[in-house]
């Protein structure tokens, strides 16, 4: 498999587990902690992707092959 793409599934499975972790240790009703589920995956992705994307920049431009 290619590298990002595994690369990218593991930023997707930590997103998942992080969010489910975190929406678990509020009380609040099902459809809230549905809502709050997404809103966190998708600020943990972007996060990450941020910086596997910032990671792939400095490797790129100081250690060239």
């Amino acid at each position: 498999m290619h590298i990002a793409i595994v690369i990218l599934l593991v930023v997707l499975l930590l997103s998942a587990l992080s969010s489910v972790w975190m929406v678990r240790r509020k009380s609040a009703e099902k459809a809230v902690k549905t809502m709050m589920f997404v809103g966190y995956f998708w600020l943990l992705t972007f996060l990450q992707l941020v910086l596997v994307a910032l990671g792939y920049f400095v490797q790129q431009h100081f250690f060239p092959n």
